[in-house]
């Protein structure tokens, strides 16, 4: 069985996230998506409210799960036995970010770190822009996945 791990902060989850995410089911039997819990990190979102949007998000694809966790992916990946981590590249720097992560994987996992590039017109799609946009009071209506707009301006603003 072939079983993937694509972990994020989904802070908030994007459009650009659900499309990755849905090619990187077609790869395996099985993919988890991992809403990261950093606690040295400062979120705008809750976890809970974080892994509630990404089921929200996610709920029409049947092969994946998605759950929180708190410790090193690669843990993870053991746990569930994943043969491949699964990371989405927008750009060079997110190119880098993954062959550097690649690198770290290998000496805790004996699976692959594989990467996705981004359609492109995800590509300049990201939680800090939905962010952004929200913060100056601009509509994030065509960057976040359809019908969670609402929930996600309540999960940010309060």
């Amino acid at each position: 069985m072939r079983v993937g791990v694509f972990a994020g902060s989904f802070c908030p989850v994007t459009k650009g996230h659900v499309d990755v995410i849905r090619r990187s089911a077609k790869l395996v039997d099985k993919l988890y998506v991992v809403v990261g819990i950093n606690v040295q990190k400062q979120y705008v979102m809750s976890d809970e409210d974080r892994l509630a949007l990404v089921k929200k998000a996610l709920c029409g694809i049947d092969n994946v799960e998605v759950v929180a966790y708190g410790g090193m992916m690669t843990d993870f990946c053991q746990s569930v036995s994943a043969n491949v981590m699964i990371k989405a590249v927008r750009n060079a720097v997110d190119v880098q970010s993954v062959l550097d992560l690649t690198d770290i994987n290998k000496r805790y996992w004996n699976g692959e770190t594989v990467f996705i590039a981004c359609d492109k017109q995800y590509q300049a799609v990201s939680s800090t822009l939905v962010r952004e946009l929200l913060g100056l009071g601009k509509d994030i209506s065509e960057y976040v996945p359809e019908g969670l707009k609402d929930d996600i301006v309540k999960a940010i603003k309060g």
